[in-house]
């Protein structure tokens, strides 16, 4: 009994630590990284459920019996609803989980007050948690990517599962039944000894995916632009140097758009930064949309863009400028209208700075032959 009533304090103190922990992380983390309250509060949870077992013949059973074995699937619930909110999946139904709930709450009632049977109430407890973790087990699986949180995620959660199977079993087979809650037996010592070895696991791996979605949003943020999710002109201009390198070393051809939007300056200062702020989303979005996959497009200065065109001629590229001028007729948000300049990489002696020049000598001579066009270094014209 001591030795139960050890683990209890020990899963006790661990669980309340990495309740803090987390809710430190939830405080100090970007609020788009979803799900670390829950798995703090989990935690914290588990940490107000331990001491109710550890009170019970002190106090009523409504607390030491029903309200503990509550908030232990509580926690795991919680802990289910964080890991979902942190993969960006829908939320399980309310009314399904209420009742989930209820029919947990009067089997404990019944096995508690009507027949009491604590052989019971470990199987509930089990069967009812073993389900919610498997549930969470396969979202990890089937939604996370392949990462060391992840990976440790798992391992806490087959840890989790396989207690409580060898539980189930063990009672199946009428193999160390608990006389209580507190007893010796080697399989309820394994059972209360869980929360004490997985509550860390769990809350190191919750930190790691935390911190590796951060890693992964900063690293997003250094090549893209804010407002319109572009690549920014580092990027842009990093990624135009590996596309001249695979031009030399195989011989095929690319091109570039340069893009202004036309007037932009007037519908700033006469709608406002926010209305200016829309337009450059809309383009960025309907510009996305009329280009291939593989083509890469940056936000270069202001209201200036360039998009990258692998294997693309200066006739393909056309094309795709043709698409772009198209989808600003369909805009809606403020009218916009788009000013185009194409170059085409000119072989082994051409450079970066030339490709880049041409293409803005092109898209000058749109603007000075009336805006809402495309030129091409060729000097081809397209209205």
């Amino acid at each position: 009994m001591v030795t139960s009533a050890v683990i209890l304090v020990i899963s006790f103190c661990v669980a309340l630590i990495m309740s803090g922990i987390l809710f430190v992380i939830a405080r100090n983390y970007p609020k788009n990284i979803h799900g670390l309250s829950q798995w703090y509060q989990s935690s914290f949870i588990l940490a107000l459920a331990l001491p109710l077992f550890l009170a019970r013949g002190h106090i009523p059973d409504l607390l030491s019996i029903v309200l503990a074995n509550l908030l232990i699937l509580l926690c795991f619930m919680m802990m289910n609803s964080g890991t979902r909110k942190f993969a960006g999946v829908r939320p399980y139904n309310n009314k399904l989980l209420l009742l989930f709930v209820l029919v947990y709450i009067l089997l404990l009632t019944w096995f508690t007050y009507i027949q009491p049977n604590i052989a019971m109430r470990v199987v509930c407890l089990s069967l009812f948690t073993l389900a919610v973790t498997i549930d969470q087990l396969a979202l990890v699986l089937k939604k996370l990517p392949d990462t060391t949180g992840r990976n440790m995620l798992i391992l806490a959660l087959s840890g989790m599962i396989i207690t409580r199977i060898a539980r189930l079993a063990s009672l199946a087979l009428g193999y160390d039944a608990p006389t209580s809650v507190l007893d010796s037996s080697i399989s309820q010592l394994v059972f209360l000894a869980t929360p004490a070895v997985m509550i860390p696991l769990a809350t190191i791996s919750y930190i790691t995916l935390a911190t590796e979605r951060l890693l992964q949003d900063l690293e997003y943020m250094s090549h893209h632009d804010d407002l319109t999710g572009c690549l920014n002109k580092k990027t842009a201009t990093r990624e135009l140097e590996k596309e001249i390198n695979r031009a030399r070393r195989y011989h095929h051809t690319f091109s570039i758009m340069m893009i202004d939007l036309d007037n932009f300056k007037n519908i700033n200062d006469t709608y406002g930064h926010l209305e200016g702020d829309k337009v450059l989303v809309d383009f960025a979005h309907k510009a996305k949309a009329a280009i291939r996959e593989t083509d890469q497009i940056s936000r270069f200065g202001g209201d200036e863009f360039l998009i990258i065109l692998p294997n693309t001629s200066i006739k393909e590229a056309l094309l795709s400028s043709e698409r772009i001028h198209l989808a600003a007729r369909s805009s809606n948000t403020r009218s916009w209208s788009a000013s185009i300049g194409i170059s085409e990489w000119q072989g082994h002696n051409d450079s970066l700075d030339a490709l880049l020049n041409r293409a803005d000598k092109s898209l000058y001579l749109s603007k000075r032959l009336g805006k809402n066009q495309t030129q091409t270094d060729q000097l081809a014209v397209l209205t």
